[in-house]
């Protein structure tokens, strides 16, 4: 029997899709222009949103940046979401750096390393 997702899983499903396009399209700040939204955590009651982004980069200073044109960017895409979305309450959203694409990219340089070594 195939699993049901719930109301919040079905709002972070589209949240990730429609903060996606946002930054891809719409938010014009340079800092922010290789963002990757990886992953959104909705709490149950719909009333917060963790979304994780990444950056096709290690450089901390960059990410930083990244991060601040993101939270600079709040209030635009909430309300971008609020008129694609029809939701009764908008959560409030929260950005949170995933380190899991640098961590991997990282990884597979070591291995590369490792086996032309050999």
């Amino acid at each position: 029997m195939p699993k049901s997702f719930g109301r919040s899983e079905r709002v972070a499903a589209s949240l990730r899709r429609e903060v996606a396009d946002i930054i891809t399209n719409e938010i014009k700040d340079p800092r922010v222009k290789f963002a990757t939204v990886t992953e959104v955590d909705v709490s149950p009651d719909l009333k917060n949103a963790r979304i994780y982004v990444s950056f096709l980069t290690d450089d901390k200073e960059v990410v930083q940046e990244a991060m601040q044109g993101l939270t600079s960017a709040k209030g635009f895409i909430r309300a971008s979401l609020a008129s694609v979305l029809k939701l009764r309450y908008m959560p409030n959203i929260h950005f949170v750096f995933d380190e899991l694409l640098t961590k991997s990219i990282k990884l597979d340089e070591l291995i590369r390393k490792g086996l032309s070594k050999d």
